[in-house]
């Protein structure tokens, strides 16, 4: 038995566009979907300065506070130092021992004194911290608020474009059903290779010379009797994408298709 006859080319140019026009489609709501979360870049950004400007006050809040443990835990020390003295020195047989310990006592109480003064500063310390730690927790929360609400959006125009390109693709399937298999393989394979999506080109004439409309690589006289022809498929010796031509009448053939 014959094999069947691969039809023409100029058969196939009106299924191979439609299937370009859906595959055109198809590329840009997929590279729309592509950068969809890219949009949360500068939310996220802004996300992780205010966290990290709450951390960093956190820290700060809670080295005063350290410092505050450190400076009470020497005065409690002084004050226990000073009790022992006094009792020492109520003990004491002379006069000359007696002043020695009221000298040594009452350095004591200045220093207990000092580090008071100390502690009473970094307590203030502490209430302004505090309050920057509040409204820094308060920025991040209103930062991270805006990012939820924003990946929310993000995600239901994801789920739009997804429903939009499943719809295209079942288009496109049906589409492929009606190109011949070895020009569907053909197309295929160009259409794979090129990062914008376009598999089939056109020539169109500009100043007396052919070129291809992908590239606008000039087409050969060789090529162009053979395109229009009509009969094989021919593809453009730059950028290798399917080319076709609408500048004759169409046989009486595609004219019924």
């Amino acid at each position: 038995m014959d094999e069947p006859q691969k039809p023409p080319m100029k058969e196939q140019v009106q299924f191979l566009r439609s299937l370009q026009d859906l595959d055109r489609q198809i590329f840009r709501w997929t590279r729309d979907r592509a950068a969809k979360p890219r949009v949360m870049d500068p939310v996220d950004r802004e996300v992780a300065v205010k966290k990290a400007d709450h951390e960093a006050r956190t820290k700060d809040l809670q080295a005063i506070r350290s410092e505050v443990s450190k400076r009470e835990l020497d005065l409690k020390e002084r004050e226990e130092r000073r009790v022992r003295l006094e009792a020492q020195r109520d003990q004491s047989k002379s006069n000359k021992e007696y002043q020695a310990y009221n000298f040594e006592i009452a350095a004591v109480r200045t220093e207990c004194g000092k580090i008071e003064e100390e502690v009473l500063k970094l307590m203030a310390g502490v209430e302004e911290a505090t309050a920057k730690v509040a409204d820094a927790r308060a920025q991040m929360e209103a930062a991270q608020a805006k990012q939820a609400e924003a990946r929310k959006g993000v995600d239901a125009e994801v789920q739009k474009i997804d429903v939009e390109v499943k719809a295209l693709r079942d288009k496109r399937a049906e589409a492929a059903g009606s190109v011949d298999a070895d020009y569907l393989r053909i197309y295929d394979r160009i259409y794979k290779s090129k990062p914008d999506g376009v598999a089939i080109a056109s020539v169109t004439l500009d100043g007396g010379i052919w070129h291809c409309g992908g590239c606008r690589m000039e087409v050969t006289f060789q090529d162009l009797n053979v395109i229009m022809k009509g009969k094989d498929a021919v593809t453009c010796r730059s950028c290798s994408r399917l080319l076709y031509t609408d500048a004759k009448p169409a046989s009486a053939s595609a004219k019924k298709a």
